[in-house]
């Protein structure tokens, strides 16, 4: 019998311990869990806000649309293919406070829904328009509506031809931006197949390149190499195409309608 009150005294204390562990890991829990809805409130509060804010972003992009198509035809105004608007509603959401990118947007839309003009919209688009930074945007336009497109590259050419060093590529007369962002958005436009620059073609008017050589980085390149011994500065004329795919984008989502 003392052997079984020992063994019943001793479950009894299995329990109470338990029982105060249990009780500690489900305090310590508890204020773990509390904690947890505020965590995710503070991460969330940021789409949250766009969610409350949708209905907004979605009038004012109707807004924008009746002022892109006041002058078609009622008629011809039509529902745009969902696999083109829904993207597109999305991503416009996202650019609301860029004028920039926010047109892109909605002449793609406005596009999209003209009967004359869906056909052209390309789903593509919609994933363009999202790669692109407000400059590239303007940097295309810039050469899209320019009468020539001539680029130069600048290297220095070493004597008894050892070679080349110091290449200067992209060098263009845009210069309502750094050399460097220019550049960069013009390697954009290409990878994104908006436009391209032909190994084999230049123009033969070399004063269709001037315009490249008032350019500043052109000036500060030439004046820093020219006077170095032991070779020359050299220019590869070259020539900015518009693709046909970069052709259809800024009909469809550049130009204003």
């Amino acid at each position: 019998m003392r052997n079984i009150k020992e063994v019943t005294k001793s479950v009894d204390l299995t329990k109470n311990v338990y029982r105060d562990g249990a009780k500690e890991f489900f305090v310590e829990s508890g204020k773990t869990i509390s904690l947890l809805p505020k965590t995710i409130n503070a991460a969330l509060l940021p789409l949250r806000k766009w969610i409350i804010n949708r209905e907004y972003i979605y009038k004012e992009t109707e807004i924008l649309l009746q002022k892109k198509l006041r002058n078609i035809e009622i008629e011809k105004i039509v529902e745009p293919e969902s696999y083109i608007a829904v993207p597109a509603l999305q991503a416009i959401s996202y650019s609301m406070d860029n004028e920039t990118i926010r047109n892109l947007y909605a002449n793609l839309l406005a596009n999209s829904m003209n009967r004359d003009m869906k056909d052209s919209v390309h789903p593509s688009f919609v994933t363009i328009i999202s790669q692109m930074s407000p400059i590239d945007a303007i940097i295309f336009k810039i050469i899209y509506e320019s009468k020539t497109r001539p680029l130069i590259t600048l290297y220095f050419e070493l004597d008894n031809n050892k070679g080349q060093d110091h290449h200067l590529y992209n060098l263009s007369w845009i210069n309502s931006y750094d050399y460097i962002i220019v550049s960069v958005s013009i390697d954009n436009l290409i990878r994104m197949g908006l436009i391209k620059i032909p190994t084999d073609k230049h123009y033969i008017n070399d004063s269709n390149y001037n315009s490249v050589r008032e350019n500043d980085k052109y000036c500060e390149y030439y004046k820093k190499y020219s006077n170095i011994s032991g070779g020359k500065v050299k220019e590869e004329r070259q020539v900015i195409t518009i693709t046909d795919f970069g052709e259809l984008f800024y009909i469809v989502c550049v130009k204003d309608v």
